[in-house]
């Protein structure tokens, strides 16, 4: 009757330590959000009536929550015409200094900007861990550039849990198992403690 006790309370380690297993397994492939996809306005730069290079900002700030500091977001972000624009990152306080009007201008130029990532002279494309805080995308057309049509930007995002929550669910479903093991099998969990002293 202990035995039969003992057999039904050691499912309860045991499925605790496969849910452990199969978040650690989602975590370790990551899980992609589906694309984001946005046509975004070219701006000219340096040409007649844009003697000046003007950067534009979102408007609104991309808030990662303090609770996502458990899980890694990686975001890759990739646009159709690097040969006359850029894209960056920059931390939502450069909105205080050089802050977006109604259509999206700013009146400073990509050297007055700290680049989180991105930024002039970026080849289409450019990849950023995001970490809880508040961001907002800049962007800006190369020298020259007098293209007033607009462009595709793509985002694509990869979210998987830090390593050191995958190394807490490892230890934590080894540990389960290895309990559910003891449960169910005693006399050879005996004999392995008895041939570990030996050695």
């Amino acid at each position: 009757m202990t035995s039969i006790v003992m057999r039904i309370l050691s499912l309860f380690p045991m499925i605790v330590a496969i849910i452990c297993g199969i978040l650690l397994l989602a975590s370790l492939i990551g899980i992609d959000a589906p694309e984001q996809s946005e046509q975004v306005p070219l701006i000219p730069c340096g040409v007649p009536g844009f003697q000046s290079c003007p950067v534009g900002m979102t408007s609104d700030n991309l808030t990662i929550p303090p609770g996502f500091l458990l899980l890694d977001i990686d975001a890759t972000i990739e646009w159709e015409r690097p040969d006359v624009s850029w894209i960056g990152l920059v931390d939502a306080s450069a909105a205080d200094t050089c802050p977006p009007d109604d259509n999206g201008l700013t009146d400073c130029e990509a050297s007055e900007f700290d680049f989180l990532a991105g930024g002039n002279g970026t080849d289409g494309m450019f990849e950023y861990s995001f970490a809880p805080g508040d961001t907002r995308f800049v962007t800006g057309g190369n020298p020259g550039s007098a293209d007033l049509s607009s462009q595709m930007v793509t985002i694509n995002i990869e979210c998987s849990l830090t390593w050191w929550v995958e190394a807490i669910l490892f230890l934590a479903g080894a540990g389960l198992l290895g309990s559910a093991f003891d449960m169910n099998f005693p006399l050879v969990s005996s004999l392995i403690g008895r041939f570990g002293k030996k050695v």
